[in-house]
């Protein structure tokens, strides 16, 4: 597998050499003080890109299902267009991190937002036009700022230790809160306060809001994330140098007795979040529930998957990640089951379900990510947490496109209820590695 190349940015490789060399920007290595404050400094950056970053994409994904549904009049078809954003993130994953072993984080996250803008521009003119591919399109390039957003959450815990990295993967996580619980409520706010909400031009506000939010996010991180935190990771690794990604990957984490549950526990709780979040604005507005109920909805749901992420990663450092991941099933299947006993008609049982989906989702990913990053060298992570994240949202996208298929053909009290069994499945996965881990801990320490 190729090996990492210094950046061809003068300035990032004067700096990835001075650290390698212990020259002048030595004061980065790790334990000094500098090195902790520019841990912290790097953080305040990436929150700053995945505020505005997460608005755009779940304004993005709000409007989403619901135009395509007036555009189309079919669930399968709206459900995919939502979808849409899954796939895009899936297809940008591996090269996203290509380009950042190449050149560094800040040329990655920031061309993942700007790919998301230019996504945001088509989304835009298709609910002028009335085209639904054109929407599709759009739906696919925003993917790729999803993609960013979820990669800068690795950047966090570039620089983390072994004791507060899963607070670092957290931290990041939780910034996404401001943006990601404001996006659905602001841009279908703005489709139902300012527009006429029976016409498509309407839906063109939220991709508006979504353009300029992408193009702020781009300007954070290309402007302010210096020096880049993997170019400083990359001094540390010394001549092995940040490996390329590649899908071979996959097989090397389902070999790793840690890993392996990590990479699990994140692609079936993507799987459960996305397939039951994907219909849920269908399910309620065949129920005529108001689109800004349906909007609160979302923004509920989101809160739940990034507003406690500092909590669990408090947690997860303290009492292990796969205890957390165990604690994140079982809550998943709680919000599953509420969903499927919940009526269209009914508000409260799914603002309740699919907040607690949320909070499920945040303990399976935070948990995963620290297991995951933690499982492998320096030089190997790029390459091992893109693989893991391709899977994720590739997981999450079949689901979400056959999420819209199974309430066609079945029922939406039925999709969930399948939702709710995938949970039980992963915490019974999840207590049989532990107490497989646990044994061969004990085997070795006696």
């Amino acid at each position: 597998m190729p090996r990492y190349t210094p950046p061809a940015d003068p300035e990032a490789r004067s700096m990835v050499q001075s650290l390698s060399e212990g020259g002048e920007a030595s004061a980065y290595l790790p334990g000094s003080p500098e090195r902790e404050e520019l841990a912290r400094r790097t953080i305040g950056v990436l929150q700053l890109g995945v505020i505005p970053g997460g608005l755009a994409m779940t304004a993005s994904f709000a409007a989403a299902t619901l135009l395509a549904d007036q555009m189309t009049g079919s669930e399968t078809k709206a459900s995919l267009a939502a979808v849409c954003l899954s796939i895009g993130g899936t297809l940008a994953g591996i090269p996203l991190a290509a380009l950042m072993a190449r050149h560094g984080r800040r040329t990655g996250l920031g061309v993942g937002y700007l790919i998301g803008a230019a996504g945001a521009t088509l989304a835009l003119l298709s609910a002028f036009a009335g085209r639904y591919s054109m929407l599709v399109g759009g739906m696919v390039l925003i993917g790729t700022g999803q993609a960013a957003n979820l990669a800068s959450r690795y950047a966090g815990a570039d620089l983390a230790t072994d004791e507060n990295r899963a607070r670092s993967i957290s931290l990041v996580l939780w910034a996404s809160t401001v943006g990601s619980v404001l996006g659905p409520m602001a841009g279908l706010g703005l489709k139902h306060f300012f527009a006429d909400t029976e016409g498509l031009s309407g839906f063109a506000l939220p991709y508006a809001l979504a353009l300029g939010l992408f193009l702020l996010a781009a300007a954070n991180i290309l402007l302010r994330l210096r020096p880049d935190p993997l170019h400083v990771v990359a001094a540390d690794a010394g001549s092995t140098g940040i490996k390329l990604p590649s899908l071979a990957e996959a097989g090397r984490i389902l070999a790793h007795p840690v890993a392996s549950i990590a990479l699990i526990a994140m692609m079936l709780s993507q799987a459960v979040m996305v397939g039951v979040m994907t219909v849920s604005p269908i399910h309620m507005s065949h129920g005529d529930q108001n689109p800004l109920i349906i909007g609160i909805m979302l923004s509920l749901h989101i809160t739940g998957m990034f507003a406690f992420s500092p909590y669990v990663g408090w947690l997860v450092d303290r009492v292990g990640g796969q205890i957390i991941i165990v604690a994140g099933a079982l809550v998943l299947t709680v919000g599953a089951v509420i969903a499927a006993n919940t009526d269209a008609e009914h508000a409260t049982g799914l603002l309740l379900g699919l907040f607690l989906i949320g909070i499920g989702w945040s303990c399976c990913v935070v948990s995963a990510s620290s297991l995951l990053t933690s499982s492998f060298p320096v030089e190997r992570r790029v390459s091992v947490q893109a693989t893991a994240d391709v899977l994720m949202t590739a997981l999450g996208a079949a689901a979400g496109v056959s999420s819209g298929l199974a309430v066609e053909h079945r029922s939406y009290a039925d999709l969930a209820s399948w939702g709710a069994w995938v949970a039980v499945a992963l915490g019974i996965a999840a207590v049989v590695m532990l107490v497989r881990n646990f044994r061969v801990t004990r085997r070795f320490t006696a």
